[in-house]
């Protein structure tokens, strides 16, 4: 529709058009008027002439009745008009906020989806945090295993060793109390007829003992 269309009618030309034919009605009533007072004021009456005056009064009452009509229904063909634009501008704002809910329809869904990817991160650095954390602490609870073991082999090993040396070389027989201080003493495994096996160190009865 073009934007002139859209314009309502000029209330200056309606007022024009229905002011004519109101003028031409109030001009036919004053000229008969006018006419009737010359009769009463001559003192004679024309039957012909009065008949003629009130036919032409009659066809300039019906032509400016005419005109009337004409009017009306050119105003009402301008109120027609200015509905359709109205109806027409509605339905474009209609389809403009409509369009605007499924814009905001799609930014809230995305604004969904980023939080809950957000959040997702957010688990997964706490999950590598603890993780790293329990990392730290299982290395720190080995580096200790591995103090303590180097401890005891260049301490207790060195006792061990110093003490079973005479009873191999004076053809005694060592012992251990335990795997631990066989292995101090590097003679783990222990097999059955080497110095210093005993049952106590072979739990399965397989022959080997501290495997």
């Amino acid at each position: 529709m073009r934007k002139a269309d859209n314009l309502p009618p000029d209330p200056s030309t309606s007022s024009q058009r229905v002011r004519r034919p109101l003028i031409i009605v109030a001009g036919v009533v004053a000229a008969l008027v006018v006419f009737l007072l010359g009769l009463g004021i001559g003192g004679a009456t024309a039957p012909d002439v009065a008949a003629e005056a009130q036919a032409s009064a009659s066809a300039s009452v019906e032509a400016a009745l005419a005109d009337l009509r004409s009017e009306g229904e050119s105003a009402q063909a301008d109120v027609a008009q200015e509905r359709e634009a109205l109806a027409a501008a509605e339905a474009e704002l209609d389809a403009r906020a409509d369009r605007l809910d499924d814009r905001a329809k799609e930014l809230r869904t995305k604004e969904d989806r980023l939080g809950a990817t957000q959040d997702t991160l957010e688990e997964r650095e706490a999950a590598v945090t603890s993780a790293e954390a329990d990392l730290a602490e299982r290395e720190d609870a080995v580096e200790a295993s591995e103090q303590a073991a180097g401890l005891l082999s260049s301490g207790g090993g060195a006792a061990t060793r110093q003490e079973s040396a005479p009873d191999s070389s004076g053809g005694g027989s060592a012992s251990y109390e335990n795997c631990d201080a066989a292995r101090a003493a590097g003679a783990a495994p222990v097999y059955a007829g080497d110095p210093g096996y005993g049952s106590h160190l072979d739990r399965d009865g397989d022959g080997v003992g501290c495997e």
